[in-house]
């Protein structure tokens, strides 16, 4: 019996996602039937366009402006893998999230492009945004009470009261330990709020990354002593400046050496490198612990990500720093082989954002 063969142009004209293809220098090759009713264009006008006058022209009346930051980001460092963003979309008569999947391809040698795929998503959007906000509520709610019980405990502590017996002060320790885990916690919980509700604003300026460095590494003074572990700094001359949130890239650094301290054995060390690259500054923090398993490389960036034989934590550190480094127009990484501890490593351009 002869088969009836659909044209595949036709199949992908029916379906609710937006499909779209381009070659290597971002020239769109084909769009779908769904991409060219968003768009408002016929197909002949979009196909042999370059993506980012499309992208531009359609995102005109857009107020947040993320789809066409995410084209030219896109552009200037083509993926080499899948990437998939969620973005928000608002205009003067309606808001809505646009989730976007963006896939290399190579079907034959020599030929090349990038694959695509839009889909609305606006339920889940709005779902995680109503999340977002009850979190920022309830941890903004509990940070004042947290913050002054953690100011009566150390002035209990401090002999305020006048001296404790040893066996109530160490229960007082205790609980400003505890506390203070709280506290921290309610601090990522707000951050990682902000930055997935598009919030969070960074204050950007021309700045030296060798002194943030040394500006976290004297914040972690004596955690290292405690631990019994040393932190080496390296870096190359005539480092370029970068363009960032000073606080913010502290923040990063900050905690990428202290997760490196709680892994590393005592009277091991913890090295901090900073080099040029092409356009770009990277930084390398290496610890000696036990090493992450290579199918656990891609989730410890996750949301609450608690490996086997993890620290305590609230698990959203790393996801933090992934934010605020890909916020900056950067990347960041690790790298890893069990029993040779770990590399987590980023890196920031070194020219103006567009």
């Amino acid at each position: 019996m002869a088969e009836e063969l659909i044209d595949l142009h036709i199949l992908l004209d029916q379906i609710p996602t937006g499909v779209m293809v381009t070659d290597t220098d971002w020239r769109i090759r084909y769009v779908n039937d769904s991409v060219v009713r968003s768009v408002g264009r016929p197909q002949e006008e979009i196909v042999g366009e370059h993506l980012l006058v499309i992208a531009s022209s359609y995102c005109k009346a857009e107020s947040t402006g993320e789809l066409l930051r995410m084209a030219t980001k896109l552009t200037q460092k083509p993926p080499q893998e899948s990437v998939v963003r969620r973005l928000p979309f608002h205009t003067a008569d309606r808001r809505k999230f646009i989730r976007v999947q963006v896939q290399p391809y190579q079907p034959a040698p020599g030929v090349s492009g990038f694959v695509f795929l839009f889909r609305d998503a606006t339920p889940e959007g709005e779902v995680d945004e109503m999340k977002n906000e009850f979190v920022s509520m309830a941890s903004h709610e509990m940070r004042t009470p947290m913050t002054s019980i953690k100011g009566s405990l150390e002035l209990l502590l401090g002999g305020y009261a006048g001296e404790l017996p040893a066996e109530a002060s160490e229960l007082l320790g205790i609980s400003l330990t505890a506390v203070d885990r709280l506290v921290r916690l309610i601090n990522d919980l707000l951050d990682i709020s902000k930055i997935e509700s598009g919030k969070m604003e960074l204050k950007l300026d021309r700045i030296d990354i060798g002194e943030c460095i040394r500006k976290s590494m004297r914040s972690l003074r004596a955690l290292a002593e405690a631990l019994r572990v040393s932190i080496r700094s390296e870096q190359t001359d005539n480092l370029p400046r970068v363009l960032g949130d000073r606080d913010r890239l502290e923040q990063v650094i900050t905690n990428l050496l202290s997760n490196a301290l709680k892994y590393t054995p005592p009277e091991s060390e913890v090295s901090i490198l900073a080099c040029s690259e092409d356009k770009a500054v990277r930084v390398t923090v290496r610890d000696q612990g036990p090493g992450i398993p290579p199918d656990q490389l891609e989730k410890v960036f996750g949301r609450f990500c608690q490996l086997a034989g993890a620290k305590k934590g609230s698990g959203l550190g790393l996801t933090i720093c992934r934010a605020l480094i890909e916020q900056h127009g950067g990347k960041i990484w690790v790298e890893s082989e069990l029993g040779r501890g770990a590399r987590f490593q980023f890196e920031l351009p070194t020219e103006p954002l567009e």
